[in-house]
């Protein structure tokens, strides 16, 4: 019955979560990187962001995993097309209870993830389920484990979401049209 409940709310987020933001930015949430660190949101103004959600004992190959591996193949194509716009990697836990700043440090070390481009982040229960909340992120404890969504948002310099990238379905590639295209559209306005 709670496995259906959950389906069912994911569904309910799916159909309701808009591929197109406003020009607002998120609130300035203070969060913890794998350095043990205090930062808030507005440390990182001025690159884009992208910010994906995961837990570090997340079982499924097609859920965290891969989303550690898609970001780290946007960055190696950002290295190697687009050096020159500032970009980050915000990497968040769903599950905070367990993943510390040490098990996050642990974590990037696994998937070659120490430049500094990568933030993987953690929280109090309360900031992480706000934060995550702002992207219809979710997770809920089920069994040990939690149970989730896959969500990845790409922000721009000024941390308003310009671009939604569901269910791990997206190539690097797509990270760089939508950033290349962003920064074009930009420089029109300017």
């Amino acid at each position: 019955m709670v496995k259906q409940v959950f389906l069912a709310l994911i569904g309910l987020f799916i159909l309701t979560t808009a591929s197109a933001y406003s020009d607002t930015p998120l609130k300035n949430y203070t969060l913890q990187n794998q350095e043990g660190k205090p930062f808030q949101l507005n440390d990182i103004k001025g690159s884009s962001v992208l910010v994906s959600f995961i837990y570090t004992r997340c079982p499924m190959p097609n859920m965290c995993p891969l989303t550690m591996s898609l970001n780290k193949r946007v960055f190696a194509l950002w290295k190697k097309k687009a050096p020159s716009t500032p970009l980050k990697f915000l990497i968040v836990t769903l599950d905070p209870s367990h993943d510390s700043a040490s098990t996050m440090k642990a974590y990037s070390q696994k998937y070659g993830m120490t430049d500094p481009a990568f933030i993987l982040a953690t929280g109090t229960e309360q900031t992480i389920s706000n934060f995550s909340s702002e992207f219809n992120a979710l997770g809920f404890p089920s069994n040990g484990l939690i149970s989730h969504n896959s969500r990845s948002v790409l922000l721009g310099p000024n941390l308003s979401p310009i671009k939604d990238y569901k269910d791990n379905e997206w190539k690097p590639e797509d990270v760089l049209n939508d950033l290349k295209s962003f920064s074009e559209k930009k420089d029109e306005k300017s």
